[in-house]
């Protein structure tokens, strides 16, 4: 069966790649799994992990640097939690970073040198000095990354790369004009322009603000992060989490220095993609877009929230009244649809929205990988169904939800096109699939693979030949 190309409207392309090549924690149900995966894979200069989840543990609380302890003292050790919201440090890593006792805290962030436990803003103090990559590392977690996307038919894509490692922006522009002048990946690129506003600045002074680059590459919205993680507790909240009362989350700006990001994007005439999770850190940012907008009178915009899991519904006709846009990751369901009900409670009654919005707002599915799978079939499965693959006899979190999957389809092509800045589809982007998906059902929809991905009327990718 013939379909158009997926457009994924919020990833991270280079992190995909770049994820690929760490140890892989995602399937750990144990802090002691983790440590014996880690010592699994030991090295003689540093130890990088990603993908725990603490939810999934038997021991049900958070790793900290007295477990990364008991793999190793001498050699430095990080791991991220899946969420890229948290990430847990030995103290040998923390020496490294400079970081001891009196080390002060971080606007938007926290961090706690006892436990080794990092969260949002606070994670630069360890990130900034991991290695850094170089060209041909670069290369290679966006090769790899390409090829991912191409076996699960996405041909386009809204990717926000700027933020992966500390290394100039110019540097991932250069390497990207270069991998496309070489034919090595063949993804449609919009960059979700994610950066301090220092850099944004200076960003906007080299000309790159809406600029194309070459005909599969583009310069889109400023991307922001607002607040963090529901599995984290970092989601900002408009009240406590239910499993920590003293916790809101943490918000990541102040309401000024989020409005002043946000004018400075509008006021060029550029559009602004802010990562919300928590009802509070959406309030935050429709409460700036719509300030900045009463001065700039900008009528034909694209400003979104990204992921707007736990959005009101009183804020989705707010958002419909100031025209803002919501990208949001059914697959996130998969993973939550355990822990939603401790970190929410009742509220949860009032989460992931999503069919709502379908409703008053323009909104796009996306996955928001390496965070979930990539694979389209999977984040379809969980928009018309509301289940987990990964829990499976947990029941559908809300049935009243559901797509259809038509609608699904739509949100994952004509409506994401706007933010890929596009009137209407590219018919030489299509993909071959084995099944015909609208007679299919649903349970199998999950399973569905690729047989071809066609991109410019050109195969990119081939099940039995794998690339060409």
């Amino acid at each position: 069966m013939k379909l158009p190309g997926f457009i994924d409207s919020h990833l991270h392309m280079l992190g995909l790649g770049y994820y690929a090549s760490l140890i892989d924690l995602s399937q750990a149900k144990s802090i002691k799994e983790v440590q014996d995966i880690l010592r699994n894979n030991m090295p003689n200069n540093i130890l990088i992990g990603r993908g725990w989840n603490q939810d999934q543990f038997q021991e049900n609380r958070i790793i900290t640097k007295h477990d990364l302890h008991k793999v190793s003292t001498e050699i430095p050790i990080v791991i991220t939690r899946a969420c890229g919201h948290v990430l847990v440090a030995n103290d040998k890593m923390m020496e490294i970073a400079g970081i001891d006792i009196s080390t002060r805290k971080v606007s938007g962030g926290d961090f706690s040198y006892t436990n080794g436990i990092f969260s949002e803003k606070a994670l630069g103090l360890i990130t900034d000095h991991l290695p850094k990559p170089t060209k041909n590392h670069l290369k290679k977690y966006f090769i790899k990354a390409n090829q991912i996307l191409l076996k699960n038919g996405i041909t386009s894509i809204a990717s926000d790369d700027f933020c992966v490692f500390d290394i100039p922006y110019n540097d991932i522009i250069e390497v990207l004009k270069e991998l496309y002048k070489e034919d090595l990946i063949q993804v449609k690129i919009t960059e979700q322009v994610n950066l301090p506003k220092s850099q944004f600045i200076d960003f906007l002074n080299n000309g790159y603000a809406n600029k194309k680059i070459n005909e599969k590459l583009k310069m889109g919205p400023l991307k922001i992060l607002a607040d963090g993680s529901l599995g984290g507790r970092t989601a900002y909240l408009s009240e406590p989490y239910a499993d920590d009362k003293n916790n809101y989350g943490i918000n990541t700006f102040s309401d000024k220095e989020l409005f002043d990001l946000v004018h400075l994007a509008d006021k060029n005439n550029i559009d602004v993609a802010i990562h919300t999770i928590g009802d509070q850190a959406t309030q935050q940012a429709i409460d700036a877009i719509k300030k900045s907008l009463e001065i700039t009178k900008r009528e034909n915009h694209n400003h979104a929230l990204v992921h707007a899991q736990l959005t009101r519904k009183d804020q989705i006709l707010e958002m419909q009244k100031y025209n803002i846009g919501a990208i949001v990751q059914p697959i996130f369901i998969n993973t939550d649809i355990k822990i939603v009900d401790k970190r929410l409670g009742e509220r949860k009654n009032n989460a992931y929205l999503f069919k709502t919005m379908d409703e008053f707002l323009d909104l796009g599915f996306s996955t928001d990988a390496p965070v979930e799978s990539v694979n389209p079939f999977y984040n379809l499965y969980s928009a018309l169904t509301y289940k987990s693959i990964k829990y499976p006899n947990l029941p559908s979190l809300n049935k009243g939800q559901c797509f259809s999957v038509k609608q699904a389809l739509k949100a994952y092509t004509v409506n994401n096109l706007k933010y890929i800045y596009l009137d209407k589809l590219d018919e030489s982007d299509y993909i071959i699939i084995e099944e015909d998906i609208f007679s299919l059902e649903v349970e199998r929809i999950k399973d569905i693979k690729v047989k071809q991905t066609i991109i410019n009327g050109k195969i990119v990718y081939n099940q039995d030949k794998k690339t060409l």
